[in-house]
């Protein structure tokens, strides 16, 4: 059963194809006129999720009020979807898998002693193997649990609170990072101005959000009622030049159901608009998830097939070498070192 937060729309105004003004503002452009997608998140529970007419930007319309959003994170997010107050070994496992390779595209973009928040830092393995890399790595971490145990498990520095009320120096970071994150806030357009705001000039930011275009998903599996927003390569982009953020790279992954972006803080404003970078991204984007939605079960079926597969091997490795190791801190270091050989 979804959690009572997103039981927010009251049934209203929900014809699939319809046209209406979206109760929030598309944050890129600030407008509401839309076109209703669907009625239901991945669960069959209600959902409105709409695709802003200006830019073609996906998102849930309406949302609960963001008390009740950072309450959710902070305390029963964890819990509600993966059922635990701490990570899993293997958890521990695949992020510190994933640390290694974030840690090295850090180093590519900043030297020894470099200043890196990192927003959603979860567990604290990122931090963890950052610091051991000679980075001054910082974390927030909404949820209490998991910042509890980033700090006692790596003795790294987690700032437990949301991006929102976080109390953060201007001008200070030399990288932020916001993996997976930037999706599941109420407001994004106001969390990378702030990003912006703590960056140094110059300064870089690295962030992944999934990708409405993938067609790694079925359609009607897109619609997780705890991303509020999903992105493409453009409307990341344009979002990042509304927030005074200019993107050096934006790509998608092998089966494009992740976008990453490489962005940076200009010593002197940009001259880019976002106009540009979603011109005829309404028309196509609409286009495709109504394709999509056309879709039955069965199409795909040999990809997704192989993802089960890899998944299967996945777990298995993580499972294996977990059990081989009994301290966090050292599985993180064992996972790592395999990893550099």
């Amino acid at each position: 059963m979804v959690h009572r937060v997103f039981n927010a729309w009251d049934g209203l105004n929900g014809e699939i194809g319809k046209q209406i003004d979206a109760q929030a503002p598309c944050p890129i452009s600030g407008e509401h006129a839309s076109i209703v997608l669907c009625d239901r998140d991945r669960y069959g529970y209600p959902l409105r999720t709409v695709i802003s007419q200006a830019t073609g930007l996906v998102y849930t319309d309406p949302r609960a009020d963001d008390d009740s959003i950072d309450d959710f994170y902070r305390t029963t997010y964890r819990r509600f979807y993966k059922s635990a107050s701490k990570p899993k070994w293997k958890h521990t496992a695949r992020n510190a898998y994933i640390a290694g390779q974030r840690v090295e595209m850090i180093k590519t973009l900043a030297a020894k002693g470099a200043a890196v928040l990192d927003i959603g830092t979860g567990s604290g393995e990122l931090l963890y193997v950052g610091r051991r890399n000679g980075l001054d790595m910082q974390g927030i971490e909404v949820d209490q649990a998991y910042a509890q145990f980033g700090r006692r498990s790596y003795g790294v520095k987690i700032i437990n609170e949301s991006l929102r009320n976080a109390v953060l120096p201007e001008q200070h970071f030399d990288i932020v990072t916001i993996f997976h994150v930037l999706e599941h806030l109420s407001d994004p357009q106001a969390a990378l101005a702030k990003v912006s705001a703590i960056l140094k000039p110059g300064g870089y930011v690295l962030i992944e959000v999934p990708n409405v275009d993938s067609l790694d998903a079925q359609f009607h599996q897109k619609w997780h009622p705890g991303h509020l927003f999903h992105f493409n390569c453009s409307t990341l982009s344009a979002l990042a030049t509304v927030c005074g953020l200019e993107t050096l790279s934006v790509h998608t992954c092998q089966r494009r159901n992740v976008v990453g972006a490489t962005l940076t803080k200009p010593f002197l404003p940009t001259k880019a608009t976002w106009q540009a970078l979603v011109a005829d991204n309404f028309e196509n984007t609409l286009q495709l998830l109504q394709c999509q939605a056309k879709q039955n079960w069965h199409t795909n079926w040999y990809e997704r097939l192989g993802r089960a597969r890899q998944k299967l091997k996945r777990n298995l490795c993580e499972w294996t070498i977990s059990l081989s190791e009994g301290n966090r801190r050292k599985l993180v270091d064992k996972v790592t070192r395999n990893q550099a050989t």
